[in-house]
């Protein structure tokens, strides 16, 4: 069943993103993700995932995710994030940019 997370990370800023980001290092596009998307949000920094399964982010997670976060310390965000899981009813994935017609 597809899996999808909304983390909203309080007082995040683009500053504890990248030492995030730096912390994980170069990994491959995990498989069983379908989207990712980050940025900044009124009042911290907001991540939006959808996997296949809610498996495949938390093995994602225990591999990855969290020893980055262990490795930061109190370096990482200022606060934990508020997390929103649900399964979508419907998924519509766009098959990417269209290109111009030149007719």
């Amino acid at each position: 069943m597809t899996f999808a997370r909304l983390a909203f990370f309080p007082g995040g800023t683009v500053e504890h993103y990248r030492a995030l980001e730096t912390a994980i290092g170069p990994v491959p596009r995990p498989d069983g993700r379908l989207v990712f998307a980050a940025g900044p949000a009124p009042g911290g920094w907001q991540v939006v995932q959808i996997w296949r399964s809610k498996d495949e982010l938390d093995a994602f997670n225990a591999a990855v995710f969290l020893p980055a976060v262990a490795r930061l310390g109190g370096t990482g965000f200022p606060r934990p994030p508020v997390v929103t899981d649900w399964e979508p009813a419907e998924l519509e994935l766009s098959p990417g940019p269209r290109e111009a017609s030149t007719s």
